[in-house]
């Protein structure tokens, strides 16, 4: 049996329903889902799982948005400092991403990286599947949602040429988001993330966030110490259990060393 330690954040959500974009509704280019898998989702044995992206970069964008407001200057989410015209993209606050390393590195670099050095922080894909699936769910990162697509086509006037024939995925319901601390954070580095899991909520979800309809509600979020065990069973067969323990006066002392930091 092999055994190991580390610490993760689970982050319990609800959206009453995200809009992915436009795209193809079956089989092709979709903003914010990526289709997995050829199975059918009236299939009992292999319906088709989704990645549900843009996890990472929502809670990112919530974080700088904290630190703009809390008057820290970090790294943008582009290296990207202007044009080929000469025209500045960073905003008043930011500079360019993983630039910190040549001074004095931020706090969003320290945590998230960038192609200089990587993030402190693993986020595990959120896969979904329909729940009008009748197939059972072989693995537990697998979890069900509600998947539904509207059918758009626009004709030309008098016509029955089409100007308009696609399909946007839509997705509701409860989700989990785990994420994965690679190495260890500081208290401070902890209450700043914390913090901006919490100020996502305001960010939204989904392509559509201007009208509604990519609203993430937060129920809960936990900052645990995971034991993981691997071994074989008398059959040969690799089983996993993992042993967890809740850290709340360490998640604690995390959200009050982030306000001492900016007070």
């Amino acid at each position: 049996m092999i055994e190991r330690k580390f610490k993760r954040i689970v982050i319990d959500a609800q959206t009453p329903i995200a809009k992915t974009g436009n795209g193809l509704a079956v089989g092709g280019k979709v903003n914010n889902l990526l289709l997995l898998g050829n199975g059918s989702e009236n299939s009992k044995d292999d319906s088709k799982r989704y990645l549900m992206k843009g996890i990472r970069g929502w809670i990112n964008h919530a974080m700088m948005a904290l630190a703009k407001e809390e008057g820290v200057e970090v790294c943008h989410s582009s290296s990207k400092t202007e044009t080929q015209s000469g025209v500045n993209l960073l905003p008043e606050g930011f500079h360019a991403r993983g630039k910190c390393l040549e001074t004095e590195e931020c706090i969003q670099h320290r945590l998230m990286g960038s192609i200089s050095k990587p993030s402190k922080l693993k986020f595990e894909p959120v896969i979904i599947i329909s729940t009008a699936s009748k197939g059972k769910i072989n693995d537990a990162n697998t979890q069900k949602m509600h998947i539904a697509t509207e059918r758009r086509n626009s004709l030309v006037h008098k016509t029955k040429a089409a100007i308009q024939d696609f399909g946007e995925r839509y997705f509701g319901g409860e989700f989990t988001i785990k994420i994965e601390f690679l190495e260890e954070v500081t208290k401070e580095e902890l209450g700043y993330l914390l913090k901006g899991i919490l100020n996502a909520q305001e960010i939204g979800l989904g392509a559509a966030v201007n009208n509604g309809s990519g609203k993430v509600n937060i129920h809960s979020v936990e900052l645990q110490e995971v034991i993981r065990s691997q071994g074989f069973d008398k059959n040969g067969k690799v089983f996993e259990e993992e042993k967890i323990r809740n850290l709340k006066k360490e998640k604690k002392e995390g959200m009050k060393a982030w306000s001492k930091a900016n007070a």
